[in-house]
């Protein structure tokens, strides 16, 4: 119980965005100030917290996702409120918007992420709810079906090649996954005998989601409303796509390979671990994907990133930066990008 209290500290995220929304103004850049100021620069010189203790004790670790859930889907309800109230300027709304956008991304889709790796209609209706409010339509589908079996090969869009800046991977990772969730959703009901345009097609019941979100947002703040929410889903995704990038950068895999500790990077920074319910050990993760979070554990042959999550983001922002730093540190020869 004592090692899970630890996690409520990832509550901090969509905290500090109520306190953003309900102050108004430029108060939607404080999660940027906190995380990206002072975290980074914290972790920068922090030791990494190696510790394997495990706590078995689930009550806890559950219920921090579930409050996640409540968090992030009672935010959405406070902001449209104060959009109906008139709380916002047009230009106050699109900077509300990078404060739900870092909590969608930062809380929301973390949280989707442990959800949907859980067994349990309730998970994963939790999982779904999170990923569609985030405006995110293929994940659900590409996460656990394809990437984890794919990771690190040629075939996995989720996967950044060596050479890869963060902008050319955004750009071939989120249409590749779109492509690739459609293709796999449509052999998926062709089984069942379905249409691709059945209501069971994942990605349409996240799109209809988000759209009747769209709705809501218009109706409560017009245009500005809904230029809101579609800025703070463009947030989260670049959040999600971003860490993908690093967390899988320059690591190749062949098909015919197992998955192994090196095919993912991990850092165990105090902050990326608990703020982030322990996505950072992220080989471990792919080594055993049913593992609760408070569960999973630092594996000694897993590459280590040289900081936190939130430092990197200024490396991955330069690319030569990046590459001078990253590509000494890859394990394995890896393919280089044509």
């Amino acid at each position: 119980m004592r090692r899970n209290i630890q996690y409520l500290g990832s509550l901090l995220v969509p905290y500090m965005t109520y306190v953003a929304l309900s102050k108004g103004g430029w108060w939607g850049l404080l999660p940027w100030g906190v995380v990206f100021g002072g975290i980074a620069l914290i972790e920068l010189f922090l030791p990494e917290h190696l510790s394997n203790q495990v706590d078995n004790e689930e009550a806890l670790p559950v219920g921090i996702l579930i409050l996640h859930w409540l968090a992030d889907m009672g935010l959405l309800g406070y902001w449209a409120y104060l959009f109906k109230k008139g709380h916002f300027t047009c230009g106050e709304a699109l900077i509300s918007a990078l404060a739900v956008g870092f909590s969608a991304g930062a809380s929301g889709i973390v949280v989707a992420h442990e959800m949907l790796h859980r067994k349990g209609r309730l998970w994963q209706w939790g999982a779904k709810t999170l990923l569609s409010a985030a405006g995110n339509i293929y994940f659900y589908v590409t996460h656990v079906r394809m990437h984890h079996r794919y990771v690190g090969t040629e075939l996995d869009y989720s996967s950044a090649r060596r050479g890869e800046s963060l902008y050319a991977f955004l750009w071939r990772t989120i249409p590749g996954q779109i492509r690739w969730a459609w293709k796999a959703e449509t052999e998926r009901l062709a089984k069942r005998q379905r249409p691709v345009w059945h209501w069971d097609n994942y990605l349409l019941q996240h799109l209809l989601g988000f759209g009747l979100l769209l709705g809501l947002f218009g109706w409560a703040g017009g245009l500005c409303g809904a230029a809101a929410l579609l800025l703070q889903a463009l947030i989260a995704n670049f959040l999600l796509e971003y860490v993908n990038y690093i967390e899988h950068y320059g690591l190749h895999r062949r098909l015919d390979e197992p998955i192994r500790p090196w095919h993912s990077w991990e850092s165990n920074k105090y902050f990326s671990r608990f703020f982030l319910v322990d996505l950072s050990r992220h080989a471990d993760h792919h080594l055993h994907g049913a593992k609760s979070y408070h569960r999973l554990e630092a594996l000694e042959r897993a590459p280590r990133l040289p900081t936190g999550y939130a430092g990197m983001l200024y490396l991955a922002l330069i690319p030569p930066l990046w590459r001078r730093i990253m590509d000494q540190r890859l394990p394995n020869p890896s393919p280089q990008v044509a």
